[in-house]
């Protein structure tokens, strides 16, 4: 037969062997996750098209508080959102606007370590990369340097206790990188049973499609301090020194969280600010078998704010006020 005869027959088998093929292929993919019931309805690029979470572990632990009971009139407080709550019974002290949707600032960073508590060894080790320690002149640092090597622990202190953009980059860049670590906090958001936050990045920068919610943020962080005991003891911490080795030099770190030194009873958790956001306190104090845990958002003196709240949530608890500690001063950015 001419070859110019059999060319429409070759044409068309090597169609069908195409489209069989392209079926074959389709039908072998694994069927994807659905999204946990509960997420954030906001979609950005890290959420879609595959599971939110890319097999990363998440932390199963549902938070909810108990609603708030009559109590003694509240100090007031200056603030667009806020909830103090006894942690160890889930009971709301007081709340304002809990549940409005704000900008987090840093304290996003609180999310960003129960994810890498989660999902990494501490004692892990991290490359910084270069995309980690591009940041804007005014972004808070800890002072790393690209191919300087971390462990996860020296990096959540620099991250916590400074709040270093560049440490929390790091943890993502570094290890699953950015765009599976920001798909995890969402996803670990919805794990806890929280449904006011959203979040892109693991810093806090301003983001239209990031915000949280002063409800949202005091469960994370009853999440995080109850789970892991190291997390605690870094944001108790006021300075220390990372010891130089071969992978970094020296870093000595100081804690930006001045609350630590205002009121005696606190032992953590963070501080953030930016323009939008304003300054935002997420804390934690101890008293007498008491725990308990202010969340302010877009609140000017956060910090003797938080003070003043968190000690008043100890009256309501039967223990004396203790509130002869330095006069407030301005919180610095961070």
């Amino acid at each position: 037969m001419p070859l110019a005869l059999r060319r429409p027959r070759t044409l068309a088998l090597l169609i069908v062997v195409a489209v069989v093929s392209a079926v074959a292929l389709t039908g072998a993919r694994a069927p994807a996750r659905a999204v946990p019931a509960g997420a954030s309805p906001t979609v950005s690029a890290a959420d879609l098209p595959r599971p939110p979470w890319f097999d990363m572990r998440l932390l199963e632990a549902h938070v909810q508080f108990d609603a708030p009971t009559a109590r003694a009139q509240p100090p007031t407080v200056t603030a667009a959102a806020g909830i103090l709550v006894d942690i160890d019974s889930n009971s709301i002290l007081w709340q304002q606007n809990a549940h409005a949707e704000l900008p987090p600032a840093s304290t996003t960073k609180i999310l960003s370590a129960l994810v890498a508590l989660e999902n990494f060894n501490t004692s892990r080790d991290v490359t910084v990369t270069a995309a980690a320690v591009a940041l804007a002149w005014d972004e808070s640092r800890m002072g790393l340097r690209a191919g300087e090597t971390l462990t996860v622990d020296e990096l959540l202190t620099g991250m916590l206790l400074v709040s270093g953009n560049d440490a929390a980059n790091a943890l993502a860049d570094g290890t699953v990188g950015a765009e599976r670590f920001v798909a995890a906090m969402n996803a670990q958001v919805a794990a806890l049973g929280l449904h006011d936050s959203h979040f892109t990045t693991p810093v806090g920068l301003q983001d239209a499609d990031q915000y949280s919610s002063a409800y949202d943020l005091a469960a994370i962080g009853a999440a995080v301090v109850r789970a892991f005991p190291i997390f605690d003891d870094i944001v108790a911490t006021r300075a220390t020194t990372l010891a130089a080795n071969a992978g970094h030099p020296a870093f000595s770190l100081q804690s930006i969280n001045t609350l630590l030194s205002m009121y005696p009873p606190a032992v953590g958790i963070k501080p953030g600010w930016t323009a939008a956001a304003g300054y935002c306190e997420v804390a934690l104090a101890v008293r007498g078998g008491h725990r308990l845990l202010s969340a302010i958002l877009n609140a000017p003196y956060a910090f003797s704010q938080s003070r003043r709240l968190l000690d008043w949530g100890f009256v309501q608890e039967g223990l004396p006020s203790t509130l002869a500690t330095p006069p407030a001063t301005a919180p610095p950015s961070g």
